[in-house]
């Protein structure tokens, strides 16, 4: 029974799937100094796991830095590292991948690598005189529940931050993109900073350098700081509608808009037509409550599966 479940570990984990008979836990706390992450505080989005090696790790420092310096470029992954050392030796790593990454993220501490064991991450790694658990990258899903993994065989098998994105593209697509209002059927608000919107009296044009990617559609951003808060929370930032004129989706139309021209309700991002026939933001300070739960109900015909109509 033993040989059987070891090559079943084999399998599962050269095919990027978790064990049949592991456990991986509902919910779990981790803590990195005063700072703590649990696993149910992100549900909506998606987690990935970054279980680096115990003791002194060059190729560990370069994956993180690697995700921290990419990661905004794909937004709404959660990004938590891991490491099995003593706090102390956890702080002193830190310490170097701060040295040439500033605002690097905290370095969570996995005591005796029991959450490494819950998740099927398999030891028996001979690394600087001691036995380790093999790096890995496991990615859960907005339910919590696990939708990809890779297993390095060794300190220097990674998974590239590239192949991370391709990844989550495939697990990101949105079937109604096409009913997004999108510049060459990828860039949304006309290039607009959606940040902006709400940290600014008016929005400012973005930088064609700084992108981040959230079910297929392209944004940018007006700087690096504002790209960081969008990759944390889209959500929270995305304008209604698709980027379409808000009265006129009342009416279950699609019409351009002005990007300057916008109302942010509830914290919701409202865009809006201007021009010679008129000003549509007028036409909604009007009769706003009426005109919002039309153009939601259109929209919802348009595109069910837009995460605000769920």
């Amino acid at each position: 029974m033993l040989a059987r479940n070891i090559i079943l570990l084999t399998v599962c984990f050269a095919v990027g799937v978790s064990p049949a008979f592991a456990e991986p836990p509902r919910d779990f706390t981790i803590t990195a100094g005063d700072q703590t992450f649990k696993l149910s505080d992100a549900r909506g989005k998606f987690v990935a796991l970054h279980f680096l090696l115990k003791t002194e790790c060059p190729f560990c420092l370069k994956h993180t830095r690697d995700y921290v310096e990419q990661g905004p470029t794909i937004a709404g992954v959660m990004h938590i590292f891991i490491k099995p050392d003593d706090e102390k030796d956890i702080a002193a790593w830190r310490e170097r991948l701060a040295e040439k990454s500033p605002g690097a993220p905290p370095i969570y501490r996995d005591q005796d690598a029991a959450l490494a064991d819950a998740y099927g991450v398999p030891g028996g790694y001979s690394f600087h005189g001691q036995t380790v658990h093999y790096p890995a990258l496991i990615l859960l899903g907005p339910d919590g529940k696990e939708v990809f993994r890779h297993v390095g065989k060794s300190n220097v098998d990674r998974l590239s931050f590239s192949a991370f994105r391709e990844t989550v593209r495939k697990l990101q697509a949105h079937p109604e993109k096409g009913e997004y209002n999108l510049r060459d059927q990828r860039l949304a608000i006309a290039g607009y900073d959606p940040v902006s919107y709400h940290d600014a009296p008016t929005p400012s044009p973005s930088q064609s350098s700084l992108t981040s990617e959230y079910r297929g559609v392209i944004y940018q951003f007006a700087t690096a700081i504002n790209r960081r808060k969008f990759a944390a929370d889209p959500e929270r930032y995305i304008p209604a509608y698709g980027g379409w004129c808000a009265t006129a989706m009342a009416e279950g139309d699609k019409v351009e808009i002005d990007p300057q021209n916008f109302k942010i309700t509830d914290g919701r991002l409202y865009l809006f037509y201007k021009g010679w026939l008129g000003n549509a933001l007028k036409e909604w300070n009007k009769d706003e409550a009426n005109l919002r739960s039309k153009a939601d109900a259109a929209w919802a015909k348009m595109a069910p599966h837009d995460l605000r109509n769920e």
